[in-house]
């Protein structure tokens, strides 16, 4: 809130002439005044609401796109991930093993495993 005050503060000073205008206006003259912060308060209302629904649309297609990988991994080998975590930070995967789907006429097939 002090950040607020000292902006306000910062504005005025360098401003002085245009506070004063806009002071007197909202004294003298209040449906002016309010037609003028109407045209600023608008716009922003606008923008910000604009941004929110930009962000709300961003997270659903996070989520959207993430259970479309899960699926499609899931599809692709038959297992899912689960993870296991009973300390803090250690994380364990275990994915079950998948069958050979090697013909036995083409050729020989060697297990390897990567680490």
């Amino acid at each position: 809130m002090s950040s607020f005050f000292s902006m306000l503060y910062e504005i005025i000073r360098r401003n002085p002439l245009t506070t004063l205008l806009l002071v007197m206006l909202a004294v003298a003259a209040p449906g002016v005044f309010g037609v003028f912060a109407l045209m600023l308060v608008v716009p922003l209302l606008i923008i910000a609401v604009g941004a929110l629904a930009i962000m709300w649309r961003m997270r659903k297609v996070k989520q959207q796109m993430e259970e479309q990988l899960r699926d499609h991994h899931r599809r692709t080998t038959g297992s899912t991930y689960t993870t296991n975590t009973t300390s803090e930070g250690k994380v364990t995967v275990h994915i079950p093993p998948q069958e050979k789907r090697v013909n036995d006429g083409v050729g020989e097939y060697i297990d390897f495993k990567e680490e």
